[in-house]
């Protein structure tokens, strides 16, 4: 029977922190839109514990819902590089820029590695490099996952938080999602 696919609890903590940050206001009307169970589940989680992804989905869509998809991008994106500095992902990514140096591509094939520290049974990410471009795919994503736009503009904004790695310009675009599977299109230029 497969597993629940999970997140880590401490990355939901930091979202309800990144959103707060954002405007506090919004983030007592983002708690008020999640389902009570739902939001005792995550507030009462332990940082290092596995939480069903479907919370996160539901997180997600409440928080794009009442705030659009600029001011939820700019959360999702501040909230994973806040979580670099968490010590599940700091060795990792201070490895990472240690050994590779500060190329978006070089970073982000490293990608997959982070995924699956942030994530338990959520599919496979792969990642295609080029010279000013890389193409991440992730397949074997749950329905609730796959279907939700929202969830994946989320993601690609994360996705893009490795510019502010990298010290690099450039973007991170959601081009195909569905059936089980999101592609994403990163594209940069020299700093």
């Amino acid at each position: 029977m497969p597993r629940e696919p999970r997140i880590l609890a401490s990355f939901l903590h930091g979202t309800l922190e990144a959103i707060d940050q954002i405007d506090a206001d919004l983030g007592r009307r983002v708690r008020a839109e999640l389902k009570p169970e739902s939001l005792d589940e995550i507030q009462n989680a332990w940082a290092a514990s596995w939480l069903p992804i479907r919370l996160d989905v539901e997180l997600t869509e409440a928080f794009f819902r009442l705030a659009g998809s600029a001011r939820g991008c700019q959360a999702m994106r501040q909230n994973l590089v806040a979580t670099y500095q968490a010590p599940i992902l700091r060795p990792l990514i201070e490895g990472a820029l240690r050994v590779l140096g500060r190329h978006p591509g070089k970073i982000l094939r490293w990608a997959p590695r982070a995924w699956s520290l942030l994530f338990r049974d959520l599919g496979e990410m792969e990642v295609e490099v080029r010279e000013d471009h890389a193409t991440v795919r992730i397949s074997g994503l749950p329905p609730e996952v796959a279907e939700s736009r929202e969830y994946l503009l989320g993601s690609a904004a994360a996705i893009a938080s490795v510019f502010d790695l990298t010290g690099y310009q450039g973007t991170c675009e959601l081009r195909q999602h569905g059936e089980g599977q999101a592609r994403f299109e990163v594209r940069w230029q020299d700093a």
